[in-house]
């Protein structure tokens, strides 16, 4: 992931094990030159296009790091990128678990589902963060599925409204929740949209679990629940 910085466009994120990644790309790493050709002035969608194209292709970068004097050359192999809904999960805390979900595409709840069973594997498990934070939605039947795994079936999780009206429809849980009683606490920011606000206004309506707007609250949450 990129983004534009001044004149430069700059590394926002490495997606781990990928070419970025490989070759030592870091977040922050201001673009200068790539295959030799500056990059000054340019938007985030020429750099992406250049960046980008056909897998097993080297491609040359030079760098500026914050903390270094020089710039430095990095080389990756192109390869195809299959970016994962949920980056990252792992235990935060003595007993409480964290799944960060990116994006609602094809079978991200079944990602979380396996994240969650996976950690409670491993682990005590007494409570759950689920990050939807910059999530900017997608898929509405994977919002409906992901909230299957904490509320109970036959709950209305949306409906949608118009003005003919075969076009109004109700979204149901269909199954019985696996993680009914599973403490629960949902991360959001001003960039949780779409599909992130379906889920969190699902579990705050049904009183399921807490949405919070700032991860320094949810040790706090988590310590009054399951002492």
């Amino acid at each position: 992931m990129i983004r534009k910085k001044g004149d430069y466009v700059v590394i926002a994120e490495p997606y781990e094990g990928f070419p970025a990644d490989k070759a030592g790309l870091r977040a922050g790493d201001k673009l200068i030159e790539i295959d030799g050709k500056s990059v000054k002035g340019k938007s985030t969608e020429d750099v992406s296009s250049v960046l980008k194209g056909q897998p097993g292709v080297e491609v040359n970068v030079l760098i500026e790091r914050p903390g270094t004097e020089k710039p430095i050359k990095k080389t990756f192999t192109r390869e195809e990128v299959k970016v994962k809904s949920v980056p990252y999960k792992g235990m935060v805390d003595d007993g409480i678990a964290y799944v960060r979900l990116t994006r609602f595409t094809r079978n991200c709840a079944s990602e979380v589902e396996d994240a969650i069973l996976e950690l409670t594997d491993e682990n005590d498990v007494k409570g759950l963060v689920l990050d939807l934070r910059g999530n900017p939605g997608g898929l509405l039947n994977e919002s409906v599925s992901l909230c299957n795994l904490f509320i109970d079936k036959n709950q209305e999780v949306v409906s949608t409204k118009g003005k003919i009206k075969d076009w109004e429809k109700s979204y149901k849980t269909m199954k019985e929740p696996l993680y009914r009683d599973l403490p629960l606490a949902v991360l959001i920011n001003q960039s949780s949209a779409s599909a992130s606000e379906i889920v969190s206004g699902t579990i705050q309506d049904l009183d399921r679990g807490v949405i919070l707007g700032k991860k320094a609250s949810v040790k706090v949450w988590f310590s009054k629940l399951v002492s």
